[in-house]
């Protein structure tokens, strides 16, 4: 059994160790480390305010740690005063419901929260639906929890919910306080990911102390090469000469290794990149009669330049390569289409979101897109792919409520020969396996059973896949983009989707404002889709006639948003085409104005018998199209497959 550690006096630590302000979580801490026979760590108390904390954490620096584990206002303090690495332990959802649990959910009166950072948006949509009255007061130094705890008790706060810093204080001060303690979960895995950071900080030195040159000139190599290899030393002598730089050059590397690299190929610029220091990209060249692309990049070592590699490329070949790539995904269909520029509007509700999802481009983590139906979600998912870094791989969709359950793991994971009765022979690859190396897009996520989702969670936590009937792993490198109309936050409370998997979806968060809330893009984008359907040539008086058609309906709230704007331009038009009475189109817009469409309102009676009547109607009125049944109820094909999904409904 582990006892308590005084930094003081040790002369050595271990390269990890826990910082905790307060003694119920060094006990929590060591009880978790002998239960779990973990070793290696070391946990010590520091307590006393932002002055011990930096104390303590410099002296551990000295001792031998390269890792701390703390809390949230800890972390800030060690990362400004040190150079150490540091793995937070952040509140989470449930540990603030567990809490609440306690203290019980239905106290009347204000609760008090006192956060380092501003409390997340789950735990306030989780507090609104409880019907708690709350207020986050937010302090970043030791001196302003003083201040944030009187305010409270001004404030008329029946209690206060903090961690070690505001607690002394609220005693002092007779202000009732509870301590918000981590689970064990929580310090399970920052244990976890500071021993992974460890490792590969190991790794890393290991390396750079055996083959540091020779790393650095391979990897400047793997980095930028795909065909032909030419590098110099540092006194402009070849060095390296591959056979496809043979081929190109016209030369033999025997005859060449040594020999200054202008009397072997002139004019390759690569004295003055040693010369530099700059790294020289995508530049062409003439190499004999070979137009080549050509990558220069300095070899440095020791903040010294030793020598520089180029790597060429046949333009010729490259362009047929990348053809051929482009050819197959297209066959496949897993090319992402659209882009930001193909995104309409102006309205600073469109812009601010186009803004966001733009950010999203840049960075490799999963995003989670809300919306309503109709609002883009897909248009959004395929701009970020093509803004990324991977819009050169594939873009594989699939929208999980269109799925049968029993079908969807197979679709996602793929299968082995034999697998289930129908499987095809020698079995497929599953979606997952036709993203590598680009990005998957699951629409309706929120409609993927629960089983599912424990696969899925193992596929994003290990980035490999199993087939369905097999037992070998297959290494995945995808980004994964989610979207759902659907309330997730609420769904996880209720049992019907895991938490974990929620927060490894809903790592970036981006809202589509529905259609009634972007203004004058409702002209904007219908005048766009009367021009295109009219084939760019509209005459004014039918253009005018459509704007004064949209002028009349400015007020509807456009239930299905962008879809249903284009089915009733699309309705227009082909009624001005003919010249017929439009007035019939008007009043069914005025009468959706006030009582919704047939699948948003509210049935009378038996509401499920009623609304299952009206898709089966739906479906034998038009049995050869899922479009004009989804038209006919005033909603989407994916709303239509997933109520025929909920009420057991074949299209048969």
């Amino acid at each position: 059994m582990q006892r308590n550690l005084d930094w003081k006096r040790m002369e050595h630590v271990n390269e990890i160790c826990i910082m905790a302000p307060t003694q119920q979580l060094v006990e929590k801490a060591q009880e978790i480390l002998d239960k779990r026979g973990i070793t290696g760590v070391d946990v010590f108390l520091a307590s006393n305010g932002r002055r011990e904390i930096i104390t303590c954490a410099r002296a551990l620096a000295a001792k031998g740690a390269r890792i701390i584990i703390s809390r949230k206002g800890t972390q800030q303090i060690v990362e400004e005063s040190t150079d150490l690495k540091v793995v937070g332990l952040n509140n989470t959802l449930t540990d603030y419901l567990r809490m609440l649990k306690d203290w019980g959910l239905h106290t009347p009166g204000l609760i008090a929260f006192f956060t380092y950072d501003p409390l997340s948006r789950e735990v306030l949509e989780m507090c609104k639906m409880l019907d708690i009255q709350v207020k986050n007061y937010i302090f970043k130094t030791y001196e302003d929890c003083w201040g944030c705890v009187r305010s409270a008790m001004a404030d008329g706060a029946v209690v206060g919910i903090g961690g070690a810093w505001t607690e002394p204080i609220s005693k002092e001060l007779g202000f009732p306080h509870i301590t918000v303690e981590n689970s064990e979960d929580t310090i399970v895995s920052a244990l976890e990911v500071a021993r992974q950071i460890r490792r590969v900080q190991h790794e890393e030195a290991e390396k750079q102390q055996v083959i540091q040159t020779r790393m650095e000139t391979y990897q400047a190599v793997l980095n930028f090469t795909h065909d032909a290899i030419l590098s110099i030393d540092d006194q402009c002598r070849v060095q390296v000469l591959n056979p496809v730089a043979e081929r190109i050059m016209g030369c033999r590397a025997a005859d060449s290794i040594g020999k200054p690299v202008d009397e072997v190929l002139p004019n390759t610029l690569l004295p003055e990149v040693l010369r530099s220091g700059e790294t020289q990209t995508n530049q062409v060249m003439m190499i004999g009669k070979t137009m080549a692309n050509t990558n220069r990049i300095p070899i440095v070592v020791d903040n010294q330049i030793r020598g520089v590699v180029a790597t060429f490329q046949d333009v010729k070949q490259l362009q047929s390569t990348e053809q051929k790539i482009r050819l197959k995904l297209h066959e496949k269909g897993l090319v992402a289409k659209y882009s930001f520029s193909d995104i309409v509007g102006e309205s600073k509700a469109i812009r601010n979101t186009i803004q966001i999802a733009r950010s999203y481009a840049s960075s490799q983590a999963a995003v989670l897109i809300h919306g309503e139906t109709g609002t883009g979600k897909e248009l959004f998912a395929q701009s970020i792919h093509n803004a990324s870094s991977r819009r050169d791989g594939p873009f594989v969709a699939i929208n999980c409520a269109a799925v049968n359950n029993n079908l969807l793991e197979s679709e996602l994971f793929g299968y082995e020969a034999g697998a289930f009765t129908g499987a095809a022979k020698g079995g497929r690859e599953g979606l997952f396996e036709l993203a590598h190396g680009g990005t998957i897009f699951l629409d309706e996520i929120g409609e993927i059973p629960r089983e599912t989702q424990v696969e899925l969670l193992r596929v994003l936590q290990e980035k490999e896949v199993r087939r369905v009937g097999g037992n070998r792993v297959i290494p995945v490198d995808v980004r994964i983009i989610t979207a759902t109309n659907k309330d997730l936050i609420q769904e996880t409370m209720e049992g019907r989707f895991r938490e974990d998997l929620y927060y490894r979806l809903n790592v970036l968060d981006l809202e589509l404002p529905p259609l009634r809330d972007r203004g004058d893009d409702v002209r904007v984008l219908g005048l766009q889709y009367f021009r295109k359907l009219c084939g760019g040539t509209v005459s004014s008086q039918q253009e005018k006639r459509f704007l004064d058609m949209l002028a009349q309906v400015q007020d509807y709230a456009w239930y299905g948003n962008i879809r249903e704007l284009q089915n009733f331009t699309e309705r227009v038009h082909i009624l001005l085409q003919n010249d017929t009475e439009i007035n019939s189109v008007m009043t069914e817009i005025m009468r959706r104005r006030t009582s919704g469409t047939p699948m948003e309102r509210k049935w009378p009676g038996d509401e499920a018998s009623q609304e299952r009547k009206a898709l089966t109607a739906a479906l034998r009125n038009h049995p050869g199209s899922m479009e004009e049944a989804a038209k006919s109820l005033g909603c989407s094909r994916q709303t239509l497959w997933r109520k025929m999904k909920k009420y057991g409904i074949s299209r048969s």
